[in-house]
């Protein structure tokens, strides 16, 4: 009984000894963490340029990277007519000019608002609810500008 106290008591020690040597190594971490918090991210300005050559390095070729530049490229044009979502009634549509794009989004105008640019809205090609003109028909949805009140003035959309 002896022998198997002395054996646990020497695990329990080596046990205690390890989780000594674990909390010193924490702490020390901590004081290395504690004083980077004195330095200021903000001070530093990282330059690809001045590493490169520090480094003697050079840049990946943008030839590498022909994933990042298809994703971005788009076959939405300026000028090209959708139909669109109303946003204020989902289960209508209505058709907007794409006014311009950047990347996956798409700088919408509906149609009727002309040359007033107070109800362009951005979308991702993504995640909107964009269809060819004539989908609507098609899938028996229902065509309605965004604004019914005017509605014949809305349909002088070219």
């Amino acid at each position: 009984m002896e022998t198997r106290g002395s054996v646990i008591f020497s695990m329990t020690e080596t046990r205690r000894l390890s989780l000594d040597e674990n909390t010193d190594i924490a702490n020390r971490d901590a004081e290395q963490f504690d004083s980077d918090e004195s330095s200021n991210s903000e001070d530093v300005d990282f330059n690809w340029d001045e590493y490169l050559e520090e480094t003697g390095s050079s840049a990946a070729p943008h030839t590498s990277f022909k994933h990042v530049e298809v994703s971005l490229q788009s076959s939405f044009q300026p000028g090209m007519k959708l139909e669109v979502a109303n946003k204020h009634n989902p289960e209508t549509y209505w058709v907007a000019t794409i006014i311009t794009t950047c990347g996956q989004l798409l700088l919408l105008r509906y149609c009727g608002y002309e040359d007033d640019r107070r109800a362009d809205f951005w979308c991702d090609v993504m995640t909107a609810d964009l269809h060819p003109v004539g989908w609507c028909t098609q899938n028996n949805k229902v065509l309605m500008p965004p604004n019914a009140g005017g509605f014949t003035e809305m349909l002088n959309c070219a």
